[in-house]
């Protein structure tokens, strides 16, 4: 009996003196606080930065500050931001609230569209959208002009309220996830009271309904506000050819200046100290808004039924809603890349078009780039998302079963990446491995290089995966095998990974889907021999090859396409995020 009372003293013991355990949770927590020291390290430097010769001044936030065209970025980002998430949250939270709340039939297809715009790329709605309306070259915009006899097109996608709007499309599923919990698990007896006192449902929505989701309302507007600050593809696919800036395009050129001009990393590094701050701050908002949650629970223990709202008729004007999201995110737009890719020049939709589609586009590709590309790619899914597992899984056990105080270190950083932008994280990377790394691990122009930024920023969603599923397990299973002689490592394997399987493959297909679909660290990092998909496709736009960038898209796609019936197969609600 007393070996029994001391065991889970025992075990926190062996949790404190397990060495690889310990490094391979500490190691990830070090790289990120590397990656953010270098990059402030960077942004107080002039001159010839990461040397001897490097002048340390304020200069770099001086002149972002004092540059109107800074000034003009930032306007622009605010306002694709705000756009980003209205958009998002008018589509979204209908949607979410017909889905747990309402009559309407078919709610499982309701989930699988939803979760589809979890899985598809930014950048296929970003072009999609740019083939209908772009102020040049968009179809509809050129239809508009030839019935109307216009001299140019009336819809302008390549402005912050319309790129805004695209993007606010990609995250219209990210809104319903973060918002159809809640109204599952909202108490409707208030709207019901309301009812009976003679409120109109218009009049129930505003006065009971909205009163009680708004936080979680304003914990999914701060969290997608926090994406939208920093998104890469959408300004880069529409507003990079068209000189509309937002931070992150503005970063790129920074990075990456044109006529082959000298990177000026200094105002890169003090513009993504900046963004971190920021990030830090809605981080922190966002927490506060999810702590103080509690005060507008109204979820009791006995005699909770949720109550389905009947929308009889109206359940065909939801569908139709629904339809049109569906056709605007996801259809529409890839159809279009399919279109484009088989013509051998961009024009609109017609029989005459339609006689000329061939396989010139793939023709013309440069195969030996799109084979190095999808060597790269697959490269990444498959080490990526391992190591991802194997990390997260040793912080996850020190956070959940240790009880040392370092585990409340462990869980901030964890959380960490998911509140850097990971356009940050790729510059910091950047300017790690050419002014730090150089001497002693040449990492620069590496796929590994992608591969360390990758693995952090999946951290976080994979941490907290792992954390809800090891809080199921009680600990006395580990405490027997350790009783029986098996190792941590054995105790692990034999134990805790059957139970956790699925759980660890759901992150590990939800983390090789992200990775394959990633644009924005892959651009900031690429080289010849590094390159992946998403940066060939973006290679292939960036230098107005339009056919070819919509048949490597489509290529790309038909890659996908396994990822996801996989991902179907383990089950799409255990992939969910958290909000």
């Amino acid at each position: 009996m007393e070996a029994v009372l001391r065991m889970p003293r025992a075990f926190a013991f062996r949790l404190r003196t397990s060495p690889l355990l310990l490094t391979l949770a500490v190691v990830p927590m070090l790289v990120i606080l590397v990656l953010v020291a270098v990059l402030v390290w960077i942004s107080f430097q002039t001159g010839v930065v990461g040397t001897a010769n490097a002048t340390y001044t304020l200069e770099n936030y001086g002149e972002l500050l004092g540059d109107p065209f800074v000034l003009k970025v930032v306007w622009n980002t605010l306002i694709f931001t705000l756009s980003t998430t209205f958009t998002a949250l008018v589509i979204g939270l209908p949607i979410a609230w017909m889905a747990e709340r309402s009559t309407l039939p078919g709610k499982g297809l309701v989930y699988t569209i939803m979760t589809l715009g979890l899985l598809i790329p930014g950048i296929y709605t970003a072009m999609g959208w740019t083939f209908i309306a772009h102020v040049r070259i968009g179809f509809l915009n050129r239809w508009l002009m030839d019935v109307f006899h216009l001299d140019s097109g009336p819809i302008n996608i390549a402005t912050p309220v319309g790129m805004g709007f695209v993007q606010g499309l990609n995250l219209t599923a990210l809104a319903f996830i973060l918002t159809a919990q809640m109204f599952r698990a909202m108490n409707p007896s208030l709207e019901e009271a309301a009812k009976i006192h003679g409120l109109s449902f218009i009049g129930t929505m505003r006065r009971i309904t909205l009163p009680l989701a708004f936080p979680a309302i304003l914990a999914a507007f701060i969290y997608m506000f926090t994406i939208g600050i920093a998104t890469f593809d959408v300004p880069a696919i529409i507003g990079l050819g068209n000189r509309v800036y937002m931070l992150s395009t503005y970063v790129y050129l920074k990075a990456n200046p044109p006529d082959s001009g000298v990177p000026q990393h200094g105002i890169t590094a003090a513009l993504g100290t900046v963004m971190i701050l920021v990030a830090l701050v809605l981080t922190w908002w966002y927490s506060q808004v999810l702590r103080q949650g509690h005060r507008f629970e109204v979820v009791t223990g006995k005699g909770y039924r949720p109550a389905l709202v009947d929308l009889g008729r109206w359940s065909i004007a939801a569908w139709a809603f629904i339809a049109l999201y569906f056709l605007a995110t996801k259809l529409i737009p890839l159809l279009l890349i399919a279109y484009a890719a088989f013509t051998p020049y961009l024009a609109p939709p017609s029989y005459e078009m339609l006689s000329k589609m061939s396989l010139a586009s793939f023709y013309n590709l440069n195969w030996d780039l799109f084979w190095r590309g999808l060597h790269n790619t697959i490269l990444l899914v498959v080490t990526v998302p391992l190591i991802t597992l194997l990390l997260s899984f040793s912080i996850s056990w020190l956070i959940v079963r240790s009880r040392s105080r370092m585990r409340y270190a462990l869980e901030f950083g964890a959380f960490l990446p998911h509140a850097l932008p990971e356009v940050i994280m790729a510059i910091g990377a950047l300017l790690l491995a050419l002014f730090v790394l150089p001497k002693f691990i040449p990492l620069y122009g590496s796929v590994w290089l992608i591969a360390i930024v990758y693995v952090i920023a999946r951290l976080a969603f994979a941490t907290r995966a792992l954390n809800s599923s090891l809080l199921q397990i009680h600990k006395e299973l580990e405490e027997a095998a350790y009783s029986a002689g098996l190792s941590p490592l054995r105790t692990s394997w034999r134990i805790l990974v059957p139970l956790l399987r699925p759980t660890l493959m759901s992150v590990w297909i939800w983390s090789a889907i992200l990775v394959y679909r990633e644009l924005t660290v892959a651009v900031f990092l690429v080289s010849q021999e590094s390159i992946t998909l998403p940066a060939v496709i973006w290679s292939y736009w960036f230098s107005g090859s339009i056919n070819q960038a919509a048949a490597v898209t489509l290529l790309m796609t038909a890659v996908l396409v396994p990822l996801i019936l996989i991902f179907w197969w383990f089950g799409r609600r255990q992939l969910m995020p958290e909000s």
